[in-house]
């Protein structure tokens, strides 16, 4: 096998794909060193062939791309969140026609997430080496161990699809999966919105209004200056030290070096930049300073009533052979029981309250919120646990 490194090796094997009507893929890709993650191969397979495209050899990787985007052609990855979140910010486009094999997995029986060597071993008796996980894919030339490895990644994704699809028609839960992958088809999926990222940050809870101003307008710099430089956020400034500087807003150069932790050659590039952030943070108007979002506690009422549901749900996944981590967590569950309560459940957005979940699970929870019997004992039996609910 060789690999494609040059244009044309790459067009030809768009067309053996467009031939084959589908494809499995796989990224490689050092995700710690930038601000964006640093692809370093993309590996494909057919039915009949297996590629490692070199993206550090073809400038041009839009056929490639193009056919992530085209609905006409099915995409098969493992865990693909990544590596579809990778292919657009390098392409701008959006994938379309994707199956999941971790998501499919947890539709049979196999729990969730699941990875792709267990899955394998599992389905199919494969065993696959890790000795290349923590590999540099930057390095080239490329050892045939490492070669071994990425295509081990990608030309068992096909038969496991259809091994798994076959599995899925048994139990009439394949359009559960597509529907469960069609928010990688979705552009809402990929564009982060970030001017919320600084509540994430350890201690924020603990600023005043004016404060939390301040270190939105720092995380904001934080991100554009990690963008512009494409270097990991933390590289630029720990999380620790713009919480200090919002805790106390420097208001020069000399204030900002009492501040532990900042080198002098991060004062000296960023200097400007971080003064004006905090100045921007303090001129921030009175009536626009950004609250600490209301999340609502829940009552030990609510608590306890989740609870139940979340043990019929188990039941219900249990009986099913589904991952329960895929339906409901209890934080949604809880939702649920407050939706109900307030009446505002015929417009919920939660997933439980809709598509494919609504009709496995969701319906008979909704249903016990609202009155119906519930009766429960144990058994020696293939289920343990018998359930009844009547509505």
């Amino acid at each position: 096998m060789s690999i494609v490194i040059k244009s044309a090796q790459l067009e030809a094997v768009c067309e053996k794909i467009d031939a084959a009507g589908r494809f499995a893929m796989d990224l490689e890709f050092i995700p710690e060193r930038t601000y964006t993650a640093e692809l370093c191969l993309i590996q494909v397979a057919t039915d009949s062939d297996a590629y490692i495209i070199d993206p550090l050899a073809i400038r041009d990787l839009s056929p490639i791309w193009e056919r992530i985007a085209n609905p006409n052609l099915l995409k098969v990855l493992h865990a693909g969140d990544q590596d579809l979140e990778i292919a657009y910010n390098a392409s701008g486009l959006v994938a379309q026609n994707i199956m999941d094999t971790q998501i499919s997995a947890g539709f049979i029986g196999f729990g969730y997430p699941i990875g792709y060597g267990k899955l394998l071993q599992q389905l199919a008796g494969i065993s696959l080496s890790k000795t290349e996980s923590f590999t540099d894919w930057t390095n080239r030339p490329l050892t045939d161990s490492q070669i071994e490895y990425a295509i081990d990644d990608v030309k068992h994704l096909l038969p496991m699809y259809d091994r798994i699809t076959e599995m899925l028609q048994q139990r009439e839960r394949f359009d559960w999966v597509v529907e469960e992958c069609r928010k990688y088809t979705l552009q809402s999926y990929y564009d982060k919105d970030r001017r919320n990222d600084f509540f994430r940050i350890k201690g924020a809870n603990a600023l005043s209004r004016r404060g939390l101003a301040v270190l939105r307008e720092l995380s904001d710099w934080r991100h554009e200056e990690a963008s512009r430089a494409n270097r990991p956020l933390r590289s630029i400034l720990q999380d620790g030290i713009l919480l200090e500087f919002a805790r106390r807003p420097p208001k020069d150069v000399s204030e900002l070096q009492r501040i532990r932790g900042v080198r002098p050659d991060q004062l000296r590039q960023y200097g400007n930049g971080l003064l004006s952030a905090i100045r921007l943070g303090i001129d921030v108007p009175e009536s626009d300073l950004p609250k600490w979002p209301a999340a609502r506690i829940p009552s030990k009422r609510d608590v306890l009533m989740a609870d139940v549901l979340y043990t019929v749900l188990r039941v219900i996944c249990y009986d099913l052979e589904i991952a329960p981590e895929l339906v409901a967590t209890r934080s949604v569950l809880e939702a649920l029981v407050r939706q109900f309560s307030d009446g505002s459940l015929g417009e919920s957005s939660l997933p439980i309250a809709n598509g494919w979940r609504r009709r496995m699970a969701g319906q008979q929870l909704i249903d016990l919120l609202g009155g119906a019997t519930l009766s429960m004992n144990f058994t020696d039996k293939e289920h343990p646990v018998q359930m009844r609910l009547d509505v």
